[in-house]
C-alpha cells in the first residue's frame, strides 16, 4: 500500500469529524477533532523525517516493500496518536478554541455543564 492511499485514509478520517462540527457541537467533539488534526500533522512529519534518514535499497523486493511501507505508516500513525494525547496540550487547546470561535460555541458553558 502506498503512503499516498493511507495519506487518504488518515485524511478521510479527518475529514469526516472536520464535516460533523457545527454550533451545536461539544467541547469534547472539538477537542477530538484538534487532536485529530494535530495527530494526522505529527504523523505527516514522522514520515518525512523518515524518509530523510531512509537508506532505501533500490533491490529490494516490491512486495516486501509495500509491507513494510505499510506497516511502518501503521506504527508512525500511531506513534502520532500516542505523541498528540501525552504531549499535545497548548496546540490543541488553541484548535479549540479557534473552533469554539468560528463555530459560535460557548466552550466555557459547555464546561461547566460537563463537570456537573
Amino acid at each position: 500500500m502506498s503512503d499516498i492511499s493511507l495519506m487518504n485514509v488518515s485524511g478521510d478520517n479527518l475529514t469526516s469529524k472536520a464535516s460533523g462540527l457545527s454550533s451545536q457541537s461539544t467541547k469534547a467533539e472539538l477537542e477530538d477533532a484538534a487532536k485529530s488534526f494535530e495527530a494526522y500533522f505529527v504523523e505527516q512529519i514522522l514520515k518525512e523525517m523518515k524518509e530523510s534518514v531512509d537508506s532505501t535499497n533500490s533491490d529490494e523486493d516490491s512486495t516486501v516493500s509495500q509491507y513494510t511501507d505499510f506497516y511502518m505508516d501503521s506504527t508512525l500513525q500511531s506513534l502520532a496518536e500516542e505523541l498528540v494525547d501525552e504531549f499535545g496540550g497548548n496546540f490543541t487547546d488553541s484548535m479549540v478554541e479557534q473552533m469554539a470561535r468560528n463555530y459560535g460555541i460557548d466552550i466555557s458553558e459547555t464546561e461547566t455543564n460537563s463537570e456537573s
